[in-house]
């Protein structure tokens, strides 16, 4: 009922649009890459057909604007045009609002502490120093709870430098805080609470904007080098133009979050639906579904997005529901693992995809074992996502002493995998070596004539090197034997951990 009441007023505020000049339509036209289609070239199309331009766009090859409706076929037909596509009015799924007593005191966010910003904030990781774009209704930057943490933005809906949130139920406020309100002992704590944030304005007072709009705030993020872009807003229509914005994000280092909507069904809004686009799903605060959240294979995680309690424009504290606030959740995520990455020395241009599979990998599985079109790989887990990984290479050394040789037996657990296990003998030790799994126990024969050889040659210490698989978990065991005081260095690497 609540997406057929927004099919309806955004049909509504088509009609009123489409007023302003008798058949005149909001349109997205895309070019192709191709020589000799210059920037005049394309604007000229655009004029002769008696259109009006609205935005030339900077990144992705396109131009907004009104156009007659007779002159959209021609132009579909002109060959360096790519496509012509409608610029449709975006919102968000209607969420519900509960405003509680302004004068309440603290209280801890359950959803913050559910994928484990408490426990980010506790090992010193904040956030701070990593951008996040909340293209949404704006934000109440004198909010005290996020005053501190808002270093700027635009405003694409009035085409000025003051995104503040005039949304009827403060959308961009209340996502914002989730993502990164102030920890000062007051109000709410976002994920990331010392992250910087920018409003780009995008939605209106109704939080309904043209996707023109929505599409010159991407390239605002990927200009001024935003991290993160959080996209709390959703579409039943696929879009050319929405694809190729979201995938040049990606593609720039950007994380790009979206919402999977707010109508209970099988097909996931875009763009949460793009390859490019990490998906959300929300949960109740028992782990289970939420009944509104919408559910299909491109769900890639989940978050908290029931009875959200978060920042209000006006300095107010109100609580919400929806994959918005699902979607803000793994914003902050994002921006933890971005920071935790940087403050680990990783300024890779690989960070962004290595923060997006750390993200994945780590969620708490949920519903049907492995990914599932309700929770995706699982609930965000922060705790998990910043403990480091167990390590890939592991050392071992065996002294031989003058007691039984069974005593000595080096038995090394290994996980299902391919390893490489390295040797470096002193002295006259010799090792009998074996393989222990499900498929039982199997000796490996070394022969170290030919090292020894190559060592005296190099007045180094012998070494051997080979290779071994474990189908089940297992052991390696090592069996030490000869002259008491020799010893063995051993070194076991994963092969592709």
């Amino acid at each position: 009922m609540k997406r057929l009441i927004a099919s309806m007023i955004i049909a509504v505020l088509l009609g009123l649009s489409s007023m302003a000049a008798a058949g005149d339509r909001k349109v997205i036209i895309g070019f192709k890459k191709v020589a000799g289609v210059t920037e005049e070239r394309k604007k000229q199309k655009f004029y002769r057909s008696g259109g009006q331009i609205k935005r030339t766009h900077k990144i992705i090859n396109a131009i907004s604007g009104l156009l007659p409706e007779n002159e959209i076929e021609k132009l579909k037909r002109d060959p360096d045009v790519a496509y012509v596509e409608p610029d449709v009015v975006i919102g968000v799924s209607e969420p519900e609002l509960t405003l509680p007593p302004l004068t309440q005191e603290y209280t801890d966010s359950w959803g913050v502490t559910r994928i484990g910003g408490n426990a980010a904030v506790a090992a010193g990781i904040t956030g701070a120093g990593i951008k996040v774009a909340v293209l949404d209704s704006g934000i109440d930057y004198s909010h005290p709870d996020l005053i501190d943490n808002y270093k700027g933005g635009y405003n694409f809906v009035y085409e000025n430098d003051d995104p503040y949130d005039d949304g009827y139920i403060s959308h961009g406020t209340h996502i914002a805080g989730i993502i990164g309100a102030r920890n000062n002992g007051t109000g709410v704590v976002g994920v990331a609470p010392e992250v910087s944030l920018y409003a780009v304005k995008v939605l209106g007072g109704m939080v309904m904007g043209d996707l023109s709009d929505i599409l010159a705030g991407i390239e605002w993020a990927i200009s001024n080098n935003m991290n993160v872009i959080n996209l709390s807003i959703g579409s039943l229509q696929d879009s050319p133009s929405f694809k190729e914005a979201c995938d040049r994000a990606r593609q720039a280092g950007i994380i790009v979050v979206a919402a999977s909507g707010n109508a209970n069904s099988a097909l996931v809004d875009f763009p949460a639906a793009y390859d490019s686009v990490i998906a959300v799903s929300a949960t109740n605060i028992d782990d289970t579904r939420a009944v509104f959240s919408n559910y299909g294979p491109e769900v890639d995680l989940t978050a908290p997005g029931v009875d959200i309690k978060s920042t209000l424009r006006g300095g107010g504290y109100g609580t919400m529901r929806g994959t918005s606030q699902a979607t803000a959740h793994v914003s902050g995520a994002a921006a933890i693992l971005l920071a935790k990455a940087i403050a680990d020395g990783n300024t890779g241009s690989n960070i962004a995809e290595e923060v997006r599979t750390r993200l994945l990998a780590t969620a708490q599985d949920l519903g049907d074992p492995g990914l599932d079109p309700y929770f995706g790989f699982g609930i965000v887990d922060l705790a998990k996502a910043l403990t480091p990984p167990p390590p890939s290479t592991y050392h071992y050394k065996i002294i031989r002493n003058s007691g039984p040789p069974k005593a000595q037996q080096l038995k090394v657990p290994l996980k299902p995998g391919a390893y490489s296990v390295e040797i470096k003998y002193t002295g006259s030790i010799e090792l009998r070596i074996a393989v222990m799994d499900g498929n039982g126990l199997k000796y490996i024969g070394i022969d170290r004539t030919k090292y020894r050889k190559k060592a005296k040659a190099k007045h180094a210490a012998p070494m051997v090197t080979f290779e071994v698989a474990l189908g089940d978990s297992g052991s390696l065991l090592f069996l030490p034997s000869g002259k008491p005081g020799s010893a063995a260095d051993i070194t076991i690497t994963a092969i592709d951990p």
